[in-house]
């Protein structure tokens, strides 16, 4: 059986060796979202098939192209600035430079119709143009595979991946594989790419028209936001094609030459760079179990049974909690008719859990629980946390790892994780989470850039920082001490910093003017939903004082993550919804929770234990909390501790 690897894991090893990095630009959530929006409305286009209706409208080439903006931004990204209004407006650069983008691009895709429709006799003087069905010469999201062998090799490798587009280019009919991409560009990377698209499209099939094979050739198509494209020729992209093998060989770990374990599936974990993969454990996420690969099978087989063709050609990955299986839907198989069988699914299968299926990006995969769930430890992904800042501090908040055990953190410097809104019922992990959140924070900080508020109803959430040099103020208990006048306190210290502020629009240039060291301010409350439910006056004066903060503090470097057990319409209302874009969802009891916290159903299926939904711009991302050990905590939080 051959080594599965995706187009994204040799793309990580291949930048690597290549000595550039995979990604232009900060990382930030803003921009990487904003990304992904233009990706989506792209393929939106194409799938939904506009030149058809292009057809339609009079054979003008600039009412083409207006079309076809005005559908970008009524269907795509209108709709999304609405919903994610909150978290935008301090990156009005980058939406403008999004939107400027997404004109070229419709500019671009309307020209391909137009060339398309010149090149086609017209029926009869006058008419239009007609343009040829986008699916036949143009589709989105198109899955490639490959097997690939080579001399030495102890194994073969199935690489998969799907590409941006595909457009057949006349007159003879060959394939051209396009990729789009939004702001600056590496052309080392660009040509790395390129190249394992190559190996893709020259494996299919020979034209039908023409009987000859595909050329091969590949247009980087980037937007910055003006448009520029860059053809790579076949004879360009064998070149490179040698160490590209290497690479692959390497990664797959059939290579004996590259490999001191070599045979089938062995990978030298050691000679991979730290952000290739995290771990010697993510290896489990390239060579699924054949108890998982069995388990996939019995889900293709069962779906089967209730007359929905499914098929898995894309890798499976084995994460910590759950075993992710990207399925591709047979002909006229809709998402809802895969959805509804999930009951059965756990039914049939005899699985502990009902599968979670849902979409990723525009693929569609099913999370089953993993029969040997895995426990990640804090203490293995500690080192993952960003350095700190030399003025500020660190303001990186662990949130959860991926499926490949990356570490993701929400940074409280950025509008759209400046505060978090936490819920998860019982037995989900939300307290853990809660002293996981604080703990990521302490060990990047000292006493002189960090203090904490900490609200505790429980009284025995964080009972061990009950001695801490960090606390600005002493623990609060809600039934020993007013809630709202330290929470109004706190909003008094915001006002004292704006009056200091002197211009500054950033907590690091209010930190860098202050005479006095000035630290960010962390409040933290757990069960908020106990909080606001003692005393109807107090409640509104506790609401008052959070909206004031919520609205104004991230530049005073003062910010809040405030945890409920019920997360219902009439706790997370008003100004609470609107200035915290940054959501966590661990384990809930009903979708309608999970709606007004992740404005989507899915947590009334997560695993508990600290499986959660992180929802910052975009769709929410599964995660899994790492496991902060009592013995960690306790180092951590001690008054003992050397910061």
């Amino acid at each position: 059986m051959p080594v599965m690897l995706s187009v994204s894991q040799v793309r990580q090893a291949l930048f690597q060796a290549l000595g550039c990095a995979e990604n232009v630009g900060d990382g930030a959530a803003s921009t990487s979202v904003l990304g992904q929006w233009f990706h989506e409305t792209m393929q939106r286009l194409i799938f939904e098939d506009k030149g058809a209706q292009l057809d339609e409208i009079a054979a003008d080439l600039d009412l083409w192209k207006q079309t076809l903006v005005e559908a970008a931004y009524s269907q795509s990204i209108g709709p999304r600035l609405v919903r994610e209004y909150a978290g935008l407006h301090t990156v009005a650069p980058q939406v403008l430079s999004l939107w400027h983008a997404v004109r070229e691009a419709c500019d671009w895709l309307a020209e391909l119709y137009w060339q398309r429709s010149q090149a086609q006799p017209t029926r009869r003087a006058g008419q239009n143009h007609r343009v040829s069905r986008g699916p036949e010469w143009l589709a989105a999201e198109v899955p490639l595979a490959c097997e690939l062998r080579a001399p030495g090799w102890t194994d073969s490798v199935r690489l998969t991946g799907i590409a941006d587009a595909v457009l057949r280019v006349p007159p003879r009919g060959d394939w051209c594989v396009i990729e789009f991409k939004i702001g600056q560009t590496s052309p080392i990377a660009d040509l790395g790419q390129a190249c394992l698209y190559h190996l893709m499209i020259l494996s299919r099939e020979p034209s039908a028209e023409t009987d000859a094979p595909p050329s091969g050739s590949l247009a980087v198509v980037s937007f910055r936001p003006q448009r520029h494209e860059r053809v790579f020729t076949a004879e360009e992209l064998r070149k490179p094609h040698a160490r590209l093998m290497d690479v692959i060989g390497k990664l797959a770990g059939v290579d004996p030459k590259q490999s001191r374990q070599g045979g089938k599936g062995s990978q030298p974990v050691e000679n991979l760079a730290p952000n290739q993969l995290a771990s010697a454990a993510a290896m489990q996420a390239l060579h699924p179990s054949a108890e998982h690969l069995e388990l996939g099978r019995g889900l293709v087989a069962t779906w089967a049974e209730y007359g929905v063709s499914v098929s898995l050609d894309q890798p499976v990955i084995a994460g910590p909690t759950f075993i992710r299986f990207p399925i591709t839907l047979g002909r006229g198989i809709t998402v809802s008719a895969v959805s509804k069988y999930a009951s059965e699914l756990q039914v049939r299968m005899a699985l502990r859990e009902e599968p979670f299926i849902n979409r990723e990006d525009v693929q569609l995969v099913v999370d089953v629980q993993r029969p040997d769930r895995q426990t990640v430890l804090f203490a293995d992904v500690r080192g993952d946390l960003p350095a700190p800042d030399p003025i500020t501090g660190g303001s990186h908040v662990p949130i959860g790892v991926d499926l490949y055990r990356r570490l993701v953190c929400a940074d409280l410097s950025k509008t759209e994780h400046a505060h978090l809104l936490v819920a998860g019922t019982t037995g989900s992990g939300k307290s853990e989470w809660l002293r996981l959140a604080l703990a990521g924070l302490l060990i990047t900080n000292t006493p002189q850039t960090l203090r904490l508020l900490v609200i505790d109803p429980k009284r025995n959430a964080f009972h061990a920082l009950r001695n801490s040099p960090y606390l600005w103020r002493p623990l609060v208990f809600p039934d020993e001490q007013s809630t709202e006048a330290v929470l109004r306190e706190l909003a008094e210290e915001m006002d004292r910093r704006y009056r200091i502020a002197d211009g500054a629009d950033s907590f690091r240039q209010l930190a860098t003017q202050s005479p006095d060291p000035l630290p960010r301010i962390v409040c933290v409350c757990d069960e908020y939903r106990d909080l606001i439910s003692r005393d109807r006056k107090e409640r509104k004066l506790i609401e008052a004082q959070i909206a004031r903060l919520g609205a104004k503090a991230r530049a005073a470097g003062i910010h809040l993550i405030l945890a409920t057990q019920e997360a219902s319409r009439d706790t997370i209302r008003g100004s609470l919804d609107a200035n915290m874009p940054a959501r966590v969802g661990l384990k809930m009891g009903k979708a309608v929770e999970s709606r007004m916290l992740l404005s989507e159903p899915g947590a009334e299926k997560l695993l508990g234990y600290g499986d959660l939904l992180f929802k910052d711009l975009g769709r929410p991302r599964r995660l899994q909390a790492p496991l902060l050990s009592d013995q960690d905590r306790s180092t951590i939080f001690g008054a003992d501790m050397n910061p």
